[in-house]
């Protein structure tokens, strides 16, 4: 027990002391914690067990939520990760042997497995100037194999997916493909309306993991405007009573928690997802005026909460080690990520001196020690999450909840 608490508390010393710039993570408020630590941690809601029914109230006030955040009718919060949430899509829209078009890994798309599945995988051409996906090289491919699907979305995402592109090529050749967007890394900015408006720009589905920009708790969603479609994949990532595939339990107090950051992200979301973008590019350009290869500089950068530095794999990764060594947390693809910076409150000025502290780092302008120092001295002026409602105020959030839903 004691090696176990010990191990716990060095982590929340050693996230205390840092800044977090990895770009799959963010910082949840003290009222998502709260419901992830209450009762609904123990408990299952399927009607068949007692005392569930305020279980089932709050799944369905999520769904609402959830419906007005992102303008769907139909939602799908059983998924407990981006990645089951993926699955269902795929296995409800697709067959054994059916291709799915997709940007490979090495263009920075999702490293989903494809063979485990039987499916096979059809490359959309990425390219790499524009930062996003090449219409016109991926015409010929599709209309000679038509797959399945088309699932666009990827990990490394700085710039938007031309939706209404791949909708206008297959209107032109009478093709109906269904279109599914993973934002599983900028679903928050869709929330907060920046980035893109997958769905209303014509995708049959949009998905993706609730934890990223998105400030919620480590989970997934599925959101769609088609029904036929959405009951094709609800089949495989939903929960019915005898009819178990990718989901048995979805964790209520997740779900909960889910519903609390989705009020949120409407309350709070375009100022957030504004100060994302705003952040980011700041931080991109402060870069490249500090001479580091930043990705993306023939179109502005990134217009996401993830900024690209452009070292080879081996530089990167002794990079992000030595980031860690003075409190900076980034991954080994080198994207640096502005989500969790932004919820602590910081801006532009801030954006200008970790750039500033990371090029000092890399190029070993100065002494560790003093890096270390300002690391601290920065992060200790940003511990208090931001665009959130305050703890103490729970009278407020019910009176917003009967303002969203009166009856």
């Amino acid at each position: 027990m004691e090696q176990l608490i010990n191990n716990l508390l060095e982590h929340e010393q050693l996230r205390a002391n840092a800044i977090n710039m990895i770009a799959s993570e963010n910082r949840t408020s003290p009222l998502v914690r709260v419901m992830m630590a209450s009762d609904l941690a123990h408990r299952y809601s399927a009607e068949l067990y007692g005392g569930t029914g305020s279980i089932r109230r709050i799944m369905d006030l999520c769904k609402k939520l959830i419906q007005e955040l992102f303008q769907a009718v139909y939602v799908l919060i059983t998924p407990l990760s981006g990645n089951l949430a993926v699955l269902a899509a795929m296995l409800g829209l697709t067959k054994p042997e059916d291709r799915v078009a997709k940007v490979f890994g090495e263009d920075g798309g999702y490293p989903l497995n494809l063979r485990a599945f039987n499916r096979v995988g059809l490359k959309l051409p990425f390219n790499h100037t524009t930062r996003t996906i090449d219409v016109d090289l991926s015409r010929n491919p599709l209309l000679q194999t038509p797959p399945s699907i088309i699932m666009l979305g990827q990990s490394v995402f700085t710039h938007p997916h031309p939706v209404q592109a791949f909708n206008k090529m297959m209107e032109e050749h009478s093709l109906k493909i269904p279109i599914v967007f993973d934002g599983s890394h900028v679903l928050g900015l869709i929330a907060g309306k920046q980035f893109q408006d997958p769905l209303g720009e014509g995708a049959d589905i949009l998905l993706g993991s609730t934890h990223k920009s998105f400030f919620g708790p480590q989970g997934g969603l599925l959101v769609s405007n088609n029904q036929k479609i959405f009951k094709k994949v609800e089949r495989f990532g939903g929960f019915t009573q005898g009819s178990h595939i990718l989901v048995d339990n979805m964790h209520p107090n997740r779900i909960g928690a889910l519903a609390i950051a989705s009020l949120e992200l409407l309350e709070f979301g375009k100022d957030y997802a504004a100060q994302i973008v705003k952040n980011s590019q700041a931080l991109a350009k402060q870069f490249h005026y500090k001479g580091l290869p930043v990705k993306g500089d023939k179109v502005g950068f990134t217009q996401s909460h993830q900024v690209l530095l452009d070292y080879p794999q081996q530089t990167a990764f002794k990079i992000k080690n030595k980031l860690e060594s003075i409190g900076i947390m980034t991954d080994a693809l080198l994207r640096f990520g502005t989500s969790e910076v932004t919820r602590l409150g910081m801006k532009e000025p801030e954006m200008k001196v970790i750039a500033d502290i990371i090029t000092d780092c890399i190029q070993e302008n100065r002494q560790v020690e003093k890096l270390i120092k300002q690391i601290k001295n920065l992060n200790q002026t940003f511990q208090t999450v931001q665009f959130t409602f305050d703890i103490r105020e729970y009278a407020s959030v019910r009176n917003l909840i009967k303002s969203y839903f009166p009856y």
